[in-house]
Parts: structure tokens; C-alpha cells; sequence
């Protein structure tokens, strides 16, 4: 049995390594746990989590990352980071999105002084984007058939949806808010399971090496 944490940046990542990342992974002998980016502690001790902060990140990867029993992954996104974020600028700035994100995982590995259980991860360039791998779920789930045109339409122009890009308007939350049709981030994390891993898996490739690492993990030696 391999123990995996997984360090979320919001609720909708959290739900999602609950609701799809885990159950998958159990048939892989790995037993994934989220825990939300620590930002505030309340009086009563309760913990408030969701951020990309750079501080806040690293000390909520510190206490996971002491535990020597398990693995430690990161599910946050490219888009939005902080510039203190570790390799954040230069990211932004590499020829492509892939070198991009290539480049904040070495970054966030080496700040952390590269522990050998650990497996950083970022999505690219947004967690939302995944919605855009099956377009016609979308739309049977809002009951709206011209989002799957609206939505296939997106991915062709950007070549793929991990490839919907960082501007304030058109990255991908922004263009899932902008249909009209009501969606919520943490609402519409059923509408992931409607997609599923597999679909997930097929259209973005990032997210697919990501799965095929943790999914090792499992395997004797892994």
C-alpha cells in the first residue's frame, strides 16, 4: 500500500482528489488524502485553506512532506500564480506553455530542496481546463447543446485544452464563467465526474504523465 497527500490549492481541487483522483488511484494501490493550502487558523483551532500564496504553500508542504511513510504531490494552478512563486516569471515568459509549466515544477522541487517522495505538480495552465476535454458533456449537463460546439471550438483554436491560455478573460474558469449558464466551481466538480479520468486523461497530456506517475507509485518499487 502506497499513502499519498496531495496538497490542493482550492475546494474544487480538494472534491476532485476526493471524488475521481482517489478512486481511481485505489485500484492502484496508492491511497490518495488532500489537504487544502493552510491559510488561516481560527481560534477554536479550526484551519481555513485555498491559496496560491507563496509562503503558504511552502509551509502547508512542510508537515507532509516530514512524514517519510508517504508520497507528496501538488495539485495547483499555472495561471494566477504570485510573482514570489518560484520560477513563476520565468515560466510565464518561456516559449511555450509546456516549458512553462516544466519549469515551475523544477523550480517548486528545488525550493523545497527536492525531497525524493516528492512529485510537484501544476495544471495547466488551469484546473478548469479539464472541463474542456469532453464538450458534449458539458453541454448535456447544462442542458445547452451549442456549448459543445462554443466549447470544441475553444480547444481547436488553443490546440487542446491545456493549452487555454493565461489572459484575464480567456483563461479557462473565466471562459466556463462567461457562457452564462451558471457555473460554479465547486458545484460543477459532479460534471468532472460526468467526464471522467479517461476522457481527462486523453485530451490533456500534462495532466496524463502527471496520472501515470502517481499511478506507479503503486507498483512494487514504486
Amino acid at each position: 500500500m502506497t499513502r499519498l497527500l496531495v496538497l490542493a490549492e482550492g475546494d474544487s481541487e480538494e472534491l476532485f482528489v476526493k471524488r475521481l483522483l482517489a478512486p481511481h488511484l485505489e485500484r492502484f494501490s496508492v491511497f490518495a488524502r488532500p489537504t487544502l493550502v493552510e491559510t488561516r487558523r481560527l481560534a477554536d483551532g479550526r484551519k481555513l485553506g485555498g491559496g496560491n500564496r507563496w509562503p503558504k504553500v511552502r509551509d502547508s508542504l512542510l508537515p507532509l512532506l516530514a512524514d517519510s511513510d508517504a508520497w507528496v504531490t501538488t495539485l495547483l494552478d499555472f495561471y494566477g500564480l504570485p510573482d514570489d512563486f518560484p520560477g513563476a516569471i520565468p515560466a510565464r515568459a518561456a516559449r511555450t506553455p509546456d516549458a512553462g509549466v516544466a519549469l515551475l515544477e523544477q523550480n517548486l522541487a528545488a525550493a523545497m530542496a527536492s525531497p525524493p517522495r516528492f512529485i510537484p505538480f501544476f495544471a495547466q495552465h488551469e484546473f478548469e481546463a479539464w472541463y474542456f476535454s469532453a464538450p458534449e458533456k458539458v453541454g448535456e449537463h447544462f442542458d445547452h447543446a451549442e456549448l459543445d460546439s462554443m466549447l470544441a471550438q475553444v480547444v481547436r483554436t488553443c490546440g487542446g485544452p491545456e493549452q487555454i491560455n493565461h489572459g484575464a478573460d480567456t483563461h479557462p474558469s473565466a471562459r466556463l464563467l462567461a457562457l452564462g449558464v451558471g457555473f460554479r466551481k465547486t458545484r460543477d466538480v459532479s460534471l468532472l465526474e460526468k467526464i471522467g479520468i479517461p476522457a481527462i486523461r486523453n485530451a490533456c497530456p500534462h495532466f496524463a504523465q502527471w496520472l501515470c506517475r502517481l499511478e506507479a507509485l503503486g507498483a512494487p518499487g514504486g
